[in-house]
């Protein structure tokens, strides 16, 4: 079967089938999980009455299931709601905004790698034209496929070829920086359709996005650049394939274990970046109304959300890749091979020399079932914090990125540059055990030397000071203390 769908279907089907059934599914159903996350802080009971009948359907009309039609149903509001559109607005750029927002989301998960790569083999047929078979081989693959060795002739019309497919919709050796430029657009979305609504409390939440953006852009790319220099490569397939191994026998090899201070910075950035609490002074509702899309009513303002609990999904998914091992999980691909070959006698084997290539479909999407079941519990850190820490001050935001996040993104990536030196660059095939000890005590020492010089640093004016206003009432206190 996967070889005719690898034969039949060309690339771009899976990309809409990826992108719009999974991230766009999973979205509605964050929505959910959002408002039940809330409920469980809050000690409430959450949406839980409307059911997937609606209330109209026979035989599904008293069924509440546990609520979970209510996605569903606020779909259907959105869509069905008056798509309002004030006078005096860019028309053309109010559309454009959530339209593009949503956009730059969905191409940005093209490159994650959800479960390794499968090989397999295929007997193709060969026309009497053909003279090389490895050429016409070569061109009969699906895109993203990669011939692993000349093929077989066994007959003058038939060849096999061996062949390997990445489990991801598209394989880029610059996968890390393609996912980050693609991200940094989302902000053109917020800043267009602020500035377009001409709406002033719209314009000012653009330019907080704005701000938050420049900002919090710097320590994300200075934590991410730690992890590629430590591997040397911008592939996100290769860097998770890297971390497949174990260090004393049974301690998996993550880099949230040797760079735990760039994992926290980069899950500090990536809430920066998604807007997200403590970091949503674009939208703030008790200070802007709603910020940039005020303005906006129904699908529009449906776009706005669905682009933001995506971007959740697709930067979630990067944490992953980048520190926890992505599709990796000790002893799982051991014992799916164990369960496979004994009771349906499969032969099924996982590469020793490359544990991303392995013979069994199962085994491909049991690893993307890992990676995502990863990604949804960052998901869940995400809507922890937003009902755990209140939001920011604007002024407190700009001094944890530039007097905090960065000067300790800094001393992480010449920590790391050091050490990836001193060990002549064995962390390219993966990071041994003394390495990881190394990085990990200079996580520690980079951590002692901040808090250290943090005591030296003057601390930053006060905002919040009492100015002495000239002839106020206030300026004194109207009657005297009287004491008895």
């Amino acid at each position: 079967m996967t070889d005719w769908i690898s034969s039949h279907i060309p690339p771009w089907v899976w990309i809409l089938l990826v992108a719009h059934l999974a991230i766009l599914g999973t979205v509605a159903y964050l929505i959910l999980l959002e408002r039940k996350v809330a409920s469980w802080v809050q000690d409430r009971i959450g949406p839980n009455r409307v059911g997937l009948g609606f209330g109209v359907i026979p035989g599904l009309k008293n069924f509440h299931f546990w609520g979970l039609g209510q996605p569903l149903a606020d779909g259907l509001k959105f869509i069905l709601k008056e798509d309002y559109r004030p006078a005096g607005v860019d028309r053309v750029l109010f559309t454009l905004a959530p339209g593009a927002m949503i956009l730059v989301i969905i191409i940005s998960i093209a490159v994650l790698p959800w479960g390794g790569v499968r090989q397999a083999q295929r007997t193709i047929a060969l026309p009497a034209s053909v003279a090389d078979a490895r050429d016409y081989a070569q061109h009969q693959l699906t895109s993203g496929s990669v011939l692993v060795s000349d093929p077989q002739r066994i007959s003058a019309t038939e060849c096999v070829v061996t062949y390997r497919y990445p489990f991801q919709i598209a394989t880029l050796n610059i996968g890390v920086l393609y996912i980050l430029a693609a991200l940094s657009l989302g902000v053109y979305g917020v800043v267009v359709g602020g500035w377009a609504s001409n709406n002033k409390y719209s314009f000012l939440g653009g330019l907080r996005a704005t701000v938050n953006m420049i900002s919090y852009e710097i320590p994300l790319g200075l934590a991410v650049l730690c992890i590629i220099l430590m591997y040397g490569t911008l592939d996100l397939a290769s860097i998770v394939q890297k971390q497949c191994h174990y260090w004393v026998g049974w301690v998996p090899a993550w880099n949230v274990f040797t760079q735990p201070l760039a994992f926290l910075m980069f899950l500090i950035c990536i809430h920066a970046e998604a807007n997200r609490a403590p970091f949503d002074l674009a939208e703030a509702e008790q200070e802007l109304v709603g910020g940039y899309h005020t303005e906006y009513s129904a699908m529009r303002f449906a776009l706005f959300f669905l682009a933001e609990y995506a971007g959740m999904i697709t930067t979630s998914a990067v944490c992953v890749a980048l520190f926890f091992g992505g599709w990796h999980l000790p002893g799982l691909d051991r014992f799916v091979c164990w369960f496979l070959n004994s009771f349906f006698h499969a032969g099924v084997w996982v590469g020793a020399a490359d544990p991303a290539v392995t013979n069994s479909l199962v085994i491909c999407i049991v690893r993307s079932m890992v990676f995502f079941i990863k990604t949804l519990v960052i998901i869940f850190v995400f809507m922890w914090v937003r009902w755990t820490l209140p939001r920011f001050r604007f002024d407190q935001l700009m001094i944890l990125a530039w007097r905090g996040l960065i000067p300790i993104a800094l001393a992480l990536l010449v920590m790391t540059a050091l050490v990836v030196y001193a060990f002549g660059g064995q962390s390219f095939q993966g990071v041994g055990g003394s390495m990881a000890v190394a990085l990990l005590a200079g996580n520690l020492a980079a951590l002692a030397l901040i808090l250290a010089v943090s005591r030296l640093i003057p601390p930053a004016p006060p905002t919040n000071r009492r100015v002495k206003i000239i002839g106020s009432r206030f300026d004194k206190t109207p009657l005297p203390a009287v004491c008895n």
